[in-house]
């Protein structure tokens, strides 16, 4: 017996497809010579991100602890290490303001020897997350005169979608900042894309090339749906070969179902629970409207999601390497 094709679905609906729609799925795959496939997804940062801002706030901590208790040096020591840790992992989200914050415990240190270092490291904590009102007690901002403001425009390259956070906020494709050292990180899914550190001392354009979703995966396919009409809307640049998209149909008992190429879809039909029974007549039609003779398909199960949300599954079958990834600053 000839192995199965796999096939990825798109499922469009507030539940997950189970009982007869299920199985209607299940017997509209077999009767093509497709299986149900869970895709490989591309994982989320979330774990490992919690651990180091963890490790990163333990450090400004026993920082704070080691200058209150008059070991200045030590602390400098601690603050040292914790700008590696950063600079070594810049996929946090909140990389801009924990530097901020061992920048003006820098500041503290240097205060009493030398007000003009601690105004230097004041200037760029505020160049980080702006400047701070002064707390009761506490020392006062050293800082002589507001940072110049640049613009900053954001050119990212290859992504169709992607999210530009600077200094830990979500931004648009340009702002106005602070003169001087600053946090950039493209977010696709959940994940950190690409992240660093940049200087920017005048206005200009940030250019950053990012790879774009992988084909058949869950960022590929974000955006396909239904028109008011039942046609297949997809967005643009969809890379997976061969998908389809369902959801459940018109009327109950129903499933709308459109095959797709890449981001060409054709017309969407409207497919009965009973249709899928196993009389050789109905056989013998289904055959006949098997896939086209280039699909290469891959399927996969059900997900439960809100009522306007798109369950996307994909098999990762087509995936290539990644393009290397760097930043130009044009100004």
């Amino acid at each position: 017996m000839p192995a199965l094709a796999t096939l990825t679905l798109v499922w469009l609906g507030a539940q997950k497809p189970e009982g007869r729609a299920k199985a209607a799925l299940d017997a509209w795959a077999q009767d093509r010579g497709a299986r149900f496939e869970e895709p490989r997804t591309v994982p989320q940062d979330v774990d490992k991100s919690l651990g180091l801002s963890s490790q990163c706030e333990q450090a400004l901590e026993q920082a704070r602890d080691q200058l209150t208790s008059g070991d200045a040096e030590v602390a400098r020591q601690t603050l040292r290490q914790l700008e590696q840790t950063l600079r070594d992992h810049p996929e946090l989200i909140q990389a801009a303001w924990l530097m901020a914050e061992r920048d003006r415990l820098e500041g503290q240190i240097a205060a009493p020897a030398s007000p003009d270092d601690a105004a230097a490291w004041d200037r760029r904590a505020d160049a980080l997350e702006g400047e701070r009102a002064t707390a009761f007690a506490a020392r006062p901002h050293t800082t002589q005169a507001p940072a110049d403001n640049v613009t900053v425009t954001f050119a990212v390259h290859g992504a169709r979608k992607f999210e530009v956070w600077w200094d830990g906020v979500n931004t648009t494709d340009h702002t106005a900042t602070a003169a001087g050292e600053h946090h950039l990180a493209i977010r696709q899914g959940g994940r950190a894309a690409w992240s660093g550190w940049i200087s920017v001392l005048a206005s200009g354009t940030v250019s950053v090339w990012v790879p774009d979703a992988a084909p058949c995966s869950l960022d590929d396919m974000a955006g396909a749906s239904f028109g008011e009409k039942g046609d297949p809307v997809v967005p643009g640049g969809v890379r997976c070969e061969a998908w389809a998209m369902a959801a459940p149909g018109p009327t109950p008992g129903t499933i709308q179902i459109a095959l797709c190429n890449g981001d060409r879809c054709q017309p969407a039909g409207i497919s009965a629970y009973d249709t899928f029974g196993s009389s050789p007549a109905g056989s013998e039609a289904q055959k006949k409207s098997a896939l086209p003779g280039w699909a290469v398909w891959t399927i996969a199960g059900a997900g439960v999601v809100a009522a306007t949300t798109l369950v996307l599954w994909g098999s990762g079958a087509f995936d290539r390497a990644n393009p290397g990834q760097k930043v130009v600053w044009s100004p």
